[in-house]
């Protein structure tokens, strides 16, 4: 079975360090950690070299922390470019809940959220070229995205 999961925009590390992190932050605070063991994760791993946040799409079924991606390709109107796909070797290190952002242990099925992804090879070009970056909070406007797979 082909595991999957697609990105539809990157987060400045800007961003992310003046507004996501606090705001996670605030959410544990504020509401309680809901997932203690993805929540020392996401504090091991928040810094953690080659990854990147990001908003993904739909998730098709629950995906577990320590999902491990080998191959990585553009898509445009969500079927890929035979052109650009790639080996690529990625881990996601934490999801957030979508609503009041704080670690998860899983995406879940159905629902767009956040990510940690970490691609220990470093960054593929392809990401910063091609993928939407959120530099500030408004609607996002993406016309491509990027699929992480498994065969």
């Amino acid at each position: 079975m082909k595991k999957s999961l697609v990105l539809i925009a990157w987060y400045n590390p800007e961003l992310v360090e003046t507004f996501l992190l606090s705001e996670i932050e605030e959410n544990c605070r504020k509401y309680g950690i809901m997932y203690p063991s993805a929540y020392e994760i996401f504090q091991q791993n928040k810094y953690a070299e080659n990854s990147l946040y990001f908003h993904h799409h739909y998730a098709e079924s629950d995906i577990p922390i320590g999902e491990e991606y080998e191959k990585i390709a553009l898509q445009k109107d969500f079927k890929s470019e035979p052109q650009f796909i790639q080996d690529c070797h990625a881990k996601v290190l934490c999801f957030f809940i979508p609503f009041r952002p704080q670690p998860a242990d899983y995406a879940a099925k159905g629902h767009h959220e956040l990510s940690l992804i970490q691609f220990p090879q470093g960054i593929p070009q392809i990401i910063y070229d091609e993928l939407y970056e959120i530099k500030e909070l408004k609607p996002l406007d993406f016309k491509k995205t990027i699929h992480l797979y498994s065969e």
